[in-house]
């Protein structure tokens, strides 16, 4: 037998009996990859030329418009500070009210709110009002007469659930004026948190020939779309927390969700259990669209996504029968408060818990924050990874210290569960 083993075909030779070797491999030198639009808020932070790639004709909708705004800090903890001019929206009463009550009960972060003279508009769910005036006030309760002076005998009931408003304060002729009532500003936190994500190859995958081309270069594309999702995920989920060490402490960056369900009066409804209609879409884009920007992001999963394109869709009117395509694609959504665009957002259908998620987002008010100070800059961006001596590989890292401000979150809001 020769070397190398040389065999024999008989008759006419064809593809089945030929040495499979010998012929040559056609293959795309496009990579192709599933994940992509992974990230459409990181995207509009980072790109730096290392997106892996993305569907050009896409339907989905995505962000457009101008960069979310970037700003250095010179601290890991940065701060900003929020005030509003009247001390509150509306009271609830802490107790039930009733016809004849001569005083309402008050919670005790809110009796200082009010002085004598102060005028009240009194609500209930039967659409009922009645207006008072606070004679005096003490710990958890407001002493109140009847606008002309007469005890007060056949009001309205209320319950703990009905609301009531402070008005203005009425002055006698020649009286003192009243005590001065304002707010006081409050202080809002977050961190910038070190994110990272490696790469490398040895020198020998590195020299040995590739269909799809240069493999550190292809390891570095992978490498930084994985930053931005993990970006993405700290954007939407992260949690403010810092570790109780003192030697190496680690920061963790707040998200939209964190700070979504740390203010009290964010709108955060949960729609599961009901068909989403139009009315409560109206209603609740209508209740974040009052303040902020006129002009909002509405970031959906798809299950969200498919509800407002069917609510559009059933309105279509066609003058011909003789139609070859059917379909709805809503990019803005325009109200009395102003227009929302929509944007899909892939993290909420691939956590499952997020399905049926939208989020009203007020770009006006978010911020990227990054660590900046005496001329040096630590904003993501790809760092080199110093290896031990002797080693025959090339490793590197994008890497920053980041993280997101939120402010006014009452101009943004959270429905949930949509379609479940």
């Amino acid at each position: 037998m020769p070397t190398p083993d040389i065999g024999v075909m008989s008759g006419t030779p064809n593809t089945g009996i030929e040495n499979s070797q010998v012929f040559s491999r056609e293959v795309d030198p496009m990579l192709y990859f599933f994940e992509t639009d992974l990230h459409p808020i990181a995207t509009r932070i980072l790109t730096s030329g290392q997106k892996l790639g993305y569907r050009e004709n896409s339907v989905l909708p995505k962000l457009t418009g101008n960069p979310i705004k970037k700003q250095g800090t010179s601290n890991m903890k940065f701060e900003h500070f929020e005030d509003q001019v009247q001390l509150a929206e509306f009271y609830r009463p802490t107790a039930a009210l009733t016809a004849s009550a001569t005083s309402l009960t008050v919670s005790s972060s809110d009796d200082d709110h009010f002085r004598a003279g102060d005028v009240l508009l009194l609500t209930n769910a039967g659409g009922q009002t009645e207006r008072l005036v606070v004679t005096s006030v003490a710990a958890n309760t407001l002493n109140v007469q009847n606008p002309d002076g007469t005890t007060r005998t056949a009001g309205i009931a209320m319950t703990t659930g009905d609301k009531f408003y402070r008005m203005e304060n009425v002055r006698a002729e020649d009286s003192l004026a009243p005590s001065i009532r304002t707010t006081k500003r409050g202080g809002i936190y977050n961190y910038c948190e070190i994110i990272s994500e490696t790469y490398g190859l040895t020198f020998v995958k590195q020299a040995t020939a590739d269909y799809n081309g240069d493999p550190l270069a292809r390891e570095k594309r992978k490498a930084f779309s994985r930053l931005l999702v993990n970006l993405e995920m700290m954007f939407l989920f992260g949690t403010r927390d810092l570790s109780g060490s003192t030697s190496n402490p680690q920061w963790s960056s707040g998200g939209l969700k964190y700070f979504m369900e740390l203010y009290s009066d964010v709108e955060i409804r949960d729609a599961a259990g009901f068909a989403l209609t139009r009315a409560e879409l109206t209603h609740f884009l209508s209740s974040v669209g009052k303040g902020g920007s006129p002009n909002k992001v509405l970031l959906c999963d798809s299950r969200a996504l498919a509800a407002i394109n069917n609510m559009g869709f059933s309105d279509v009117r066609t003058d011909s029968y003789n139609q070859n395509s059917i379909g709805m694609n809503v990019r803005k959504i325009f109200g009395p408060f102003g227009e929302y665009e929509l944007v899909y957002e892939p993290l909420f259908d691939q956590i499952d818990i997020y399905n049926g998620s939208m989020m009203v987002l007020d770009m006006d008010h978010i911020k990227y924050r990054y660590l900046e100070g005496n001329g040096k800059s630590f904003d993501i961006k790809e760092y080199p990874q110093i290896l031990a001596d002797g080693s025959i590989s090339e490793k590197g890292q994008f890497m920053g210290m980041c993280g997101f401000q939120f402010s006014s979150m009452k101009t943004m809001g959270w429905m949930k569960n949509i379609g479940a």
